[in-house]
């Protein structure tokens, strides 16, 4: 297909689905979720493959085969509620979000009821991960959205309009990092995703994610915190049975500027893998957690698309 009609169509479908959902009543996303999440879970084997290698290996012995395509599917839908929620989200309120949403660790949050002291606030591809920045400008404080990047071009300003549709602040990816730094200095506070497999030479750092996997990541978070003072506030969206949604705030963690980064960047993970293990559903299964792999010791345990690579080598043994 050529390629401006292919990005004109995507565009043309996203600005239509996003106009209908808006005039949904919220109670009826959930079940449209499960619905269109089951059927692209059926229509999308290589994704499907995916997910299913990632929890034999996350989980090898703990679920039965009809569990892990039962997790794997649930995964599906709650990606496509995460993505219905977010098109809806030009018509949330801040009383809306109060009858919507129960916060838990609220008081341990520190960097909440101080508006001079910077945090960041890291999530992982989990529950209602867009919800977290959306809810975030009525319960913490508005703050900036770092534009996302698509080869579609057209794509980004209909999903930069939803991001900021509660206030926050879209800015470009093009010196997004000096932005933030900025923005940390003088005591703000935004969200970022750590749970992307990054390239090793990207500046990426290993930490151990589920017993023994080992995963490449950003320690960006944990830079921009060792440079600014800002503390790294770990957060979760867990879907309830109610149909609504606990926002769980983990307890601040401190990253002195001298500290090792890796043991920190870790410390991060930990504290939101746990939610993984609790609603397993939650996580965006699909997508290849663990691309590469050691070349010595046992990797019995890594999914089949895992590789090995020179620059992964060299990671591990610089760590």
């Amino acid at each position: 297909m050529n390629r401006p009609l292919q990005d004109w169509l995507e565009y043309t479908g996203l600005s239509t689905a996003a106009w209908i959902v808006a005039k949904l009543e919220f109670h009826t996303l959930r079940p449209l979720a499960d619905a269109v999440g089951s059927l692209v879970y059926l229509l999308d084997p290589r994704g499907r493959r995916t997910a299913l290698q990632n929890l034999e290996s996350a989980f090898p012995e703990k679920f039965s085969p009809s569990e892990k395509r039962r997790i794997a599917r649930r995964s599906y839908c709650s990606f496509a509620r995460t993505m219905l929620e977010l098109l809806w989200a030009p018509n949330m309120s801040e009383d809306f979000v109060a009858q919507q949403v129960v916060f838990s660790g609220w008081d341990t949050d520190t960097c909440r009821k101080d508006p001079n002291k910077a945090a960041i606030y890291c999530c992982m591809h989990y529950g209602n991960f867009e919800w977290l920045s959306l809810v975030g400008a009525y319960s913490i404080i508005r703050g900036p959205v770092i534009a996302q990047k698509f080869r579609n071009p057209h794509l980004g300003p209909v999903f930069n309009r939803l991001r900021a549709s509660t206030g926050n602040q879209v800015i470009p990816q093009e010196r997004a990092m000096l932005k933030m730094l900025k923005h940390l200095k003088s005591g703000g506070k935004f969200g970022m995703l750590i749970d992307l497999n990054i390239d090793p030479r990207e500046g990426a750092v290993p930490i151990t994610t589920f017993g023994g996997l080992v995963a490449s990541v950003t320690p960006a978070h944990v830079a921009l915190a060792q440079r600014t003072g800002a503390a790294i506030v770990p957060v979760e969206c867990r879907p309830l049975p109610d149909g609504r949604y606990n926002i769980i705030h983990h307890p601040p963690i401190e990253c002195p500027p001298d500290a090792p980064v890796v043991p920190l960047v870790q410390q991060c993970w930990d504290a939101l893998e746990p939610g993984i293990h609790t609603h397993p559903e939650c996580w965006l299964w699909p997508y290849k957690h663990w691309r590469y792999k050691p070349r010595t010791g046992d990797t019995r345990r890594y999914p089949a698309y895992a590789n090995l690579a020179t620059r992964f080598d060299t990671l591990l043994a610089a760590s």
